[in-house]
């Protein structure tokens, strides 16, 4: 044998005996399902679908789906290890093609990766949601309730619309200083955007998602690229006008007290251009007005499924507010109702799978390997859903959250936000979680106090009919609500009705 062929038997068996060892040092990835077909992201990011996975693998999933390596977390304390107390590894973001490159211009603060874009992004959005400005927020709050309350009078087989027009009137306020009364065709527009967009999002919804390389073909082999583009080029329009709007009436000397103002007048400093400025304001509808008007549907769904829930809450609202509508600052005096918000969040979450979170290197955790640049995704509706975490947890039962201090008020170390895991982990929690809650309370609230909530008659016995969750249609998309349901919405009293109309030409 010749030395060459010598020294390359031995390397060869060097090698092969270096790839042996490094494979068996290796952790093994967590159990899981066989690779998905390439078509498999609708299922994939079904909240049913995690439930299964959970059922028949355990809290930590592993499975591949197209070229990328997903990690399902049913655990809140997996997740908070992961996501929260070790966020610098793990609050990265894929590339998302269509929805993040073509259609967001990689602008939009759900999709950005983890970087400067997004820190300032962020930053920007606190100053929508600090305490002080939520605080000064309710008196429009409470303008758009009484609209809410009366559109709900005269209309209420439209109660789906109506609820949109609540959170996304008060949206429109807060961000861009416009009453959306006067711009009606607008938030029109914007509902529709916000609509698409959510399906869009959704991992594997478009082909070039699961197969990037798709995104090398000619644009005449490629009419997924131009649809994407003309929707960008349409947010571009309708968000911009919005921003610029803002714009101008600060160059005008005019007082304007909102987001758009604000970010604007920090423009020099903190160097967001004018596209990310745009997307900024996108990025506050998207987050306030989706999110909280799911969560108040979902709340009108379990009105109907427990009237004594109903009947509870509002002997403590008569007790506390009887001849006016509820205000903020009696908040903390209604315990009960307070348990009714936490256990809406809990019980049906708008966002059942948070959007994945990416790793931004290995990472061996409990004997299994985490790959890097795996996409981690907690299932919230798993972890929500767990008889380990929450008792009879299909059932809506606001007593698992009632604990009211001596004086029979809230206690103030409650809070709407702890105890869930509704609005994600670490550095990609909701940025619109304190708004969000807030409208969601006034809203239930408010509706409690001036209605009365149940199922429709069933002529065949009587009584009101119950109405199953799981089997309703529900809207699917990164966030989820229930498609519209026979419901009766109804006036507590001529009292109430006038107590409501006043307060609108007020």
């Amino acid at each position: 044998m010749s030395l060459s062929t010598s020294l390359f038997l031995s390397a060869f068996l060097a090698l092969t005996c270096y790839i042996v060892l490094r494979q068996t040092q290796k952790g093994k990835t967590p159990p899981g399902p066989k690779s998905t077909n390439l078509f498999g992201g609708g299922k994939m990011y079904s909240w049913k679908w995690s439930e299964e996975l959970y059922r028949k693998y355990g809290s930590i999933v592993g499975f591949r789906a197209g070229g990328d390596h997903y990690v399902l977390l049913s655990s809140p304390s997996d997740a908070e290890e992961l996501l929260a107390k070790q966020a610098v590894h793990f609050s990265g973001r894929k590339e998302v093609v269509y929805a993040g490159k073509y259609r967001s211009n990689n602008k939009r603060m759900l999709l950005l990766p983890h970087s400067d874009e997004l820190h300032k992004q962020r930053l920007m959005f606190k100053f929508l949601v600090r305490s002080t400005a939520l605080q000064s927020y309710h008196v429009r709050e409470e303008l758009h309730l009484a609209r809410l309350l009366e559109n709900l009078i005269d209309s209420p087989l439209k109660y789906h619309d109506h609820l949109y027009y609540y959170t996304a009137g008060i949206i429109m306020a807060v961000t861009y200083g416009i009453d959306v009364k006067a711009n009606q065709d607008i938030l029109d527009e914007i509902l529709s955007s916000n609509a698409s967009f959510n399906k869009d999002a959704v991992p594997g919804a478009h082909l070039v998602d699961i197969m990037p390389w798709l995104d090398y073909l000619p644009d005449i082999l490629s009419p997924w690229r131009k649809d994407a583009i003309q929707k960008h080029q349409m947010e571009i329009k309708l968000f911009g006008k919005l921003a610029n709007d803002v714009k101008i009436r600060l160059g005008q000397g005019v007082d304007t007290d909102c987001l758009m103002a604000h970010v604007w007048s920090s423009q020099s400093k903190d160097k967001l251009d004018d596209e990310s400025i745009a997307y900024l304001g996108g990025s506050a509808f998207e987050a306030g007005t989706s999110v909280t008007a799911f969560l108040i549907h979902t709340f009108l769904l379990a009105c109907v499924n427990y009237p004594g829930m109903v009947s509870r809450a509002q002997a403590e609202l008569d007790n506390i507010t009887p001849d006016e509508l509820p205000q903020y600052h009696q908040m903390k005096q209604m315990p009960y109702l307070h348990a009714v918000v936490k256990e809406t969040l809990r019980w049906i979450p708008v966002t059942p799978l948070a959007f994945p979170h990416q790793s931004e290197r290995s990472m061996d955790y409990k004997g299994y390997e985490i790959p890097a640049r795996s996409l981690i995704i907690p299932s919230i509706w798993n972890m929500h859903r767990n008889p380990e975490n929450f008792r009879d947890p299909s059932v809506f039962d606001p007593n698992r959250w009632f604990d009211p201090d001596d004086n029979g008020h809230v206690k103030s170390s409650s809070n709407l936000l702890a105890g869930h895991w509704a609005f994600g982990f670490g550095r990609r929690e909701c940025p619109a979680r304190y708004l969000a809650v807030d409208l969601a309370w006034g809203a239930i609230a408010s509706l409690l106090w001036a209605f009365d909530i149940k199922g429709v008659t069933d002529q065949s016995t009587g009584k009101a009919m119950n109405i199953d969750p799981d089997m309703i249609p529900w809207m699917d998309g990164v966030n989820i609500e229930p498609a519209p349901f026979p419901i009766s919405i109804t006036p507590r009293s001529s009292v109430h009705i006038t107590k409501i109309k006043s307060k609108c030409s007020a």
